[in-house]
């Protein structure tokens, strides 16, 4: 049953997956692999808590070899990360490290190991772990490893969520993971945290083969704002200046307001 509900939808994904394709860097590989989102546009709210997508695809190669690897973008950023120095017993940050360009959000995942599908050369070449994404801006610090910096900054955005890893099916009480079906389908689920930017995404699907790489897939992701949220967000924005007269303004009704309330006879 399962397996049916995954083809009727893969069908109707990936009918239309050649208007949702976009070319990435690269000549040398066929972008070509069949995918599809199931939330094309997530509407964020003021109880907005988060959201999972999930993408569908379809192994184009008949036998069903080779691996899979999907991952989910987020927008870039600038970032910085410090070091932590013990001066005069105390902890206090030092030896800034900015970076230029690092994702907001990053999540991979794939059939098994992603170390055991391509090699650290493709997996930096075609970016699939946020370190490989993330662009020094700044010198480190004289005898520094910019690995390591790069290492922290990962470290960093996983423990808030941000960055993830899946290479294997989903988990008992864990719902992201990648799952392969028999026929080539496949369907790979992540979890969007509330704590993750509302800006434009990229799903891009991989397709290797001993380690090399076959075809690919590049899907577009909106996510944006509604109701209220959006129109005080836009207005901040983009009419910054209302936006602090109406701040303003609304601090001094409330304070207005509360010493009406609670003043005394």
């Amino acid at each position: 049953m399962v397996r049916r509900v995954l083809a009727t939808l893969a069908f109707a994904l990936l009918a239309g997956a050649p208007a949702l394709a976009q070319q990435q860097p690269g000549a040398d590989v066929a972008d070509d692999l069949p995918a599809g989102v199931a939330e094309e546009q997530i509407s964020v709210s003021s109880t907005y808590g988060g959201s999972y997508i999930t993408v569908f695809g379809m192994n184009p190669d008949r036998r069903g070899r080779g691996d899979i690897v999907v991952v989910l973008r987020g927008p870039t950023e600038q970032a910085t990360v410090m070091q932590k120095r013990r001066v005069f017993g105390l902890w206090i940050n030092g030896d800034p490290v900015r970076f230029s360009e690092a994702p907001a959000f990053f999540a991979v995942l794939s059939n098994r190991p992603l170390r055991e599908i391509a090699s650290p050369q493709s997996i930096w070449r075609y970016q699939l772990d946020p370190a490989a994404s993330a662009q020094l801006a700044s010198a480190v610090p004289a005898g520094g490893d910019p690995s390591a910096y790069r290492a922290a900054l990962v470290r960093l955005r996983h423990a808030q969520g941000l960055y993830q890893w899946y290479s294997r099916p989903p988990q008992e009480g864990v719902r992201g993971g990648l799952t392969a079906y028999r026929g080539g389908l496949f369907r790979a689920v992540v979890r969007l945290p509330a704590n993750a930017p509302i800006a434009q995404y990229h799903a891009d699907t991989y397709l290797f083969r001993d380690g090399r790489l076959i075809s690919r897939q590049r899907i577009p992701i909106t996510i944006s704002r509604i109701g209220v949220e959006r129109t005080i967000h836009d207005m901040a924005t983009n009419v910054s200046w209302l936006y602090g007269i109406v701040t303003v303004l609304l601090a001094l009704l409330a304070g207005w307001g509360s010493a009406v309330l609670f003043r005394r006879p």
